[in-house]
């Protein structure tokens, strides 16, 4: 799977040409490209997908701002925080969530700040090779894709608004599977999976 791939995909859906490269000078390509990777960090924030996720402590700046404890460094190729946590509550950080804020420090730096020591963040990776999308994920961004170029293309608002909806049902279904998996995860108290499984 490449990016041409995905662009094709999204072709298809609207029921308009081919392309060989998302670089060649056709007008399908053209309007693939100007749209493609905007909608590929649109897909990649809009829910926590497995492939993109990223964990690291989180540099500590020397500055700090009021109403916060402490100032970190933004991570590297991120695209959205999902959580800060210290290592005690790792585990926990879904349940227990801190509060955070983004902000811009001197000379445009962007920051997190915290009152959580020793931070360490969860965040979304901003992932431009394709080979590492989930199935879910490069229907969604096809979807999304052919929503973007549909008026452009076709001329039509439906076909436009029929994509965009099925884009949203691509992470609906993620979702579903997510709430699946932690379902089947989940642990039960020692006292009763004892007596339920011996």
């Amino acid at each position: 799977m490449n990016s041409t791939e995905i662009c094709n995909m999204a072709l298809s859906y609207i029921g308009h040409g081919h392309i060989n490269s998302i670089d060649e000078e056709t007008e399908e390509a053209r309007k693939c490209k100007v749209h493609y990777d905007h909608d590929r960090r649109r897909m990649l924030t809009a829910y926590p997908w497995g492939f993109a996720k990223g964990v690291g402590r989180l540099a500590l700046y020397t500055e700090s701002i009021p109403g916060w404890d402490f100032l970190y460094a933004y991570p590297a190729s991120c695209l959205s925080v999902l959580y800060i946590y210290d290592e005690a509550h790792a585990e926990d950080k879904e349940e227990e969530r801190q509060e955070f804020e983004i902000v811009t420090i001197n000379g445009g730096r962007r920051a997190i700040a915290s009152n959580v020591r020793d931070a360490w963040a969860e965040y979304t990776l901003d992932v431009r090779d394709a080979n590492m999308f989930s199935e879910e994920f490069a229907e969604g961004l096809a979807h999304l894709l052919a929503s973007s170029i549909a008026m452009g293309v076709t001329g039509s608002a439906n076909i436009a608004m029929q994509h965009m909806q099925m884009a949203q049902q691509s992470v609906a279904t993620a979702r579903h599977y997510s709430a699946l998996e932690k379902e089947r995860r989940m642990r039960y108290p020692k006292k009763y999976a004892n007596a339920r499984f011996s």
